[in-house]
């Protein structure tokens, strides 16, 4: 659970902040400190904007063969949740083991070095306890190249490479590789400079004109970023490997996100007439407005109506193509994941070696007519979730309510390194040699999303969802005040899986909401 910073005046926060650089700065004493023998490695998966829309989670329209391999190693968690459903929020939870309203960053352009720079990220805590780390790919949002994409994090530079196949070259503003797509970007490019349009607004000129939200185009995996990540991800294994350290290595995969590019390969295993469309597009009954977005990510593509609003649909036919590109770049990232477990394969070291898999939140495809994530949604909070190795029994699966910030505490357990008190996270090792949830004190998961001054709080059961929007900018670490509520809501997902009616005002469910109400106002006032 999160720590309660009381915000009184600035030198009482000063005072906390302080007490609690000193708890982090000291780690651990070198008595403490376990063998790097007994220590295990550890390989850190994460997928930008996956939702559980995966074999392995009952999706029979997927071909995802390498997430069910990994499902079949290890532990699949299907009630898992982020705490924040953005890119930026969410990263710097999980790398933190910390809630947004403890690190403060509630967006994409926040630096959690900047927010809160008394904590520590997980690699930067290992590196203290004897591991090598490195990465590649998207890890954080914010930090930029200056710094290393968060320098303190490793002890071997972050690697974001730029060799494409050659037979391809890099490909247009950093996604595109269609040869149609890359010459009219060209054109447009030349066309701004010669309008004295110059630097990044060039970029602006250029996306504005012909930003395509999809590409199926019949490249190498290596065309784009995501083969590039696997192919380094292997490299950086070849030195971890000669070294005599435990290591961390951190893979971070873009796609999914949008645009929806994969190679045409990928596209091909799909039938766009036969895949299956949001069953329920329009808005829930009762549930306020303001819960919902606009998904102007998605209407930043050039191809798609950017005067769509909340509750409009967009038409049956783009939609279609959206998913089949969704569905596409899932099954490009299950091919990645392959290659990785292979290698792990090939060298043996899969006894010695744990394996996370996680996505930074889930992602809206029509839903409620949403689109994106930026919601406090199922479909934008649920999450894939898979431990695997040492210490995680094999092919199982829980339905127990977990956050993606108990990632912290649990890879700590595994690794055999000590505990880090900074979390507000919770182990969930007793979920992983077996399904025993009676040792694991928090019966809901929780997340938040703000819209201007409300910030939306919510607890996950297994069975309900409860969400509390408070004004005001309000914060769990300020005073609870139920007068400064701008709206409930209530999902039954034994009864509504599809989240058509907020039943929060039903009197059929009063004792419900008091229970949740409970529940949240405990978590939020810890």
């Amino acid at each position: 659970m999160k720590t309660k910073y009381i915000k009184l005046i600035a030198f009482t926060t000063l005072v906390i902040f302080a007490c609690k650089a000193q708890k982090s700065v000291k780690i651990t004493t070198k008595k403490e400190i376990v063998s790097n023998t007994d220590k295990k490695n550890i390989l850190f998966i994460a997928i930008d904007d996956l939702k559980p829309l995966l074999s392995n989670y009952g999706e029979s329209q997927m071909k995802t063969p390498n997430f069910d391999r990994l499902a079949k190693m290890g532990m699949t968690f299907t009630n898992a949740h982020v705490q924040y459903a953005v890119c930026g929020a969410s990263r710097a939870s999980v790398m933190t083991g910390t809630n947004p309203d403890t690190n403060e960053v509630w967006d994409l352009h926040t630096d959690f070095r900047e927010s809160a720079p008394n904590l520590v990220s997980m690699p930067e805590y290992l590196i203290s306890q004897g591991y090598e780390s490195t990465g590649t790919g998207k890890i954080y949002h914010i930090p930029s190249a200056a710094d290393g994409h968060d320098a303190k994090t490793w002890s071997i530079p972050h690697v974001m490479p730029k060799n494409y196949d050659p037979k391809y070259g890099e490909p247009a503003y950093a996604y595109y590789q269609d040869p149609e797509t890359k010459a009219k970007m060209e054109k447009l490019t030349k066309e701004a400079i010669s309008k004295g349009i110059k630097k990044w607004k060039t970029r602006g000129y250029v996306l504005k004109k012909h930003k395509p939200s999809t590409e199926s185009a019949d490249v190498s995996d290596e065309a784009y970023n995501d083969g590039l990540f696997t192919q380094t991800a292997l490299k950086q294994l070849n030195t971890l490997e000669a070294g005599n350290k435990p290591w961390f290595l951190a893979v971070g995969y873009q796609k999914p996100h949008l645009p929806f590019v994969a190679p045409k390969k990928y596209w091909d295993l799909y039938d766009r007439d036969q895949i299956k469309l949001a069953p329920f597009q329009q808005l829930s009954e009762g549930t306020p407005k303001f819960a919902y977005h606009s998904f102007g990510e998605l209407r930043a593509f050039s191809d798609i109506d950017s005067k769509l609003n909340i509750g409009d649909k967009v038409p049956e036919a783009k939609q279609r193509e959206l998913i089949h590109g969704y569905m596409a770049c899932v099954s490009y990232i299950d091919a990645q994941i392959g290659k990785l477990l292979d290698e792990l394969e090939k060298r043996n070291i899969l006894d010695d070696t744990i394996i996370v898999l996680w996505g930074d939140h889930g992602f809206h495809l029509g839903d409620h007519t949403e689109w994106c994530k930026h919601s406090n949604f199922e479909q934008a909070t649920r999450i894939p979730f898979m431990f695997a190795g040492p210490g995680v029994a094999k092919n199982q699966k829980s339905h127990h309510p977990v956050n993606l910030v108990d990632l912290f505490p649990t890879i700590f357990d595994l690794a055999g390194v000590p505990q880090h008190s900074q979390t507000d996270g919770k182990s969930l090792v007793p979920l992983l040699d077996s399904d025993n949830s009676t040792n694991i004190d928090m019966d809901y998961a929780y997340h938040q999303y703000k819209r201007g001054p409300k910030m939306g709080y919510s607890i996950r059961t297994e069975r309900y969802r409860y969400t509390e929007w408070h004004d005001n900018n309000y914060r769990s670490y300020n005073d609870y005040n139920s007068s400064k509520i701008a709206g409930y809501e209530l999902y039954d997902y034994q009864k509504d899986p599809l989240e058509t009616k907020n039943h929060v005002k039903d009197p059929a469910y009063a004792a419900t909401v008091k229970l949740l109400k409970s529940k949240l106002k405990s978590h939020l006032t810890k």
